[in-house]
């Protein structure tokens, strides 16, 4: 279970997104709810269901339909309303995972399914490359700090030496120190721009099955559909590379 949590945080935290969801049921109008996005994790919250006001008052019974933890399908009904008994029910946050397949299982409707659509989005870390390319821009901002050259003093001659003599008989004169001449700019270091952050590679093989040995020993087992197994090497591991993907599944079959 470590190195399960271990590649979920690799992937990055996961900024939850919730979206309106609802639908009508008749009893030859069925409601399919599918996702295209393997990227991200979506679920359907299912709050509530209720007879529309043209309803008979008749049995109405609404089912499920989804696959279980196996890949296999499986119905379940939701609710059984009539007009005059129980017009509503409230499920109270039913989460299925997509593909989910609504109907009306008995009874003419309509009958209409609210709830929720919730996306968990996953955000990419700010890498530890990134946090090295702010450090290295903010001292090549400041002046290269070069050593200045000191011009080589002329030489004083006689007639200069006398008259600061004479002054000093009077008040103690100031000596003019001669200005220090900085380097060229032509000297100055050029900037450096920041080094762009390599990519990390996907992992490889041998490395996906280490850590798929890690969490069998470790008591989680692994998906035994091949439509299950492709979805958590690819959300898990980060790899699109189908040849791995295959070698993946007929090492999974042998175990």
């Amino acid at each position: 279970m470590e190195d399960s949590a271990m590649d979920v945080e690799s992937m990055g935290p996961l900024r939850p997104q919730t979206f309106l969801f609802g639908c009508e049921l008749k009893a030859d109008k069925d409601f399919h709810f599918k996702v295209n996005d393997e990227e991200n994790e979506h679920q359907l919250s299912l709050r509530t269901v209720s007879l529309g006001a043209g309803a008979k008052d008749e049995l109405h019974v609404i089912e499920a339909e989804a696959l279980d933890y196996e890949g296999n399908p499986i119905k379940a009904t939701l609710a059984s309303l009539k007009m005059s008994v129980q017009p509503t029910v409230s499920l109270g946050g039913f989460e299925i995972t997509p593909p989910v397949v609504l109907r009306l299982k008995c009874g003419s409707g309509p009958v209409y399914v609210s709830g929720q659509h919730l996306v968990a989005l996953e955000e990419e870390p700010e890498s530890d490359d990134e946090e090295d390319d702010v450090k290295m821009v903010n001292p090549l901002k400041r002046p290269a700090g070069g050593a200045t050259v000191k011009t080589p003093q002329p030489a004083r001659d006689s007639s200069a030496k006398n008259k600061q003599k004479s002054k000093q008989n009077g008040k103690d004169s100031k000596p003019s120190t001669p200005a220090k001449s900085n380097t060229p700019a032509s000297n100055k270091k050029e900037k450096k721009p920041p080094t762009p952050k390599s990519p990390k590679g996907p992992l490889s093989l041998e490395e996906i099955k280490a850590k798929m040995q890690a969490t069998l020993e470790k008591g989680t087992t692994l998906p035994k559909l091949e439509a299950k197994f492709v979805n958590y090497v690819k959300n898990c591991f980060r790899t699109q590379d189908q040849k791995v993907i295959q070698a993946l599944w007929q090492w999974r079959q042998t175990l």
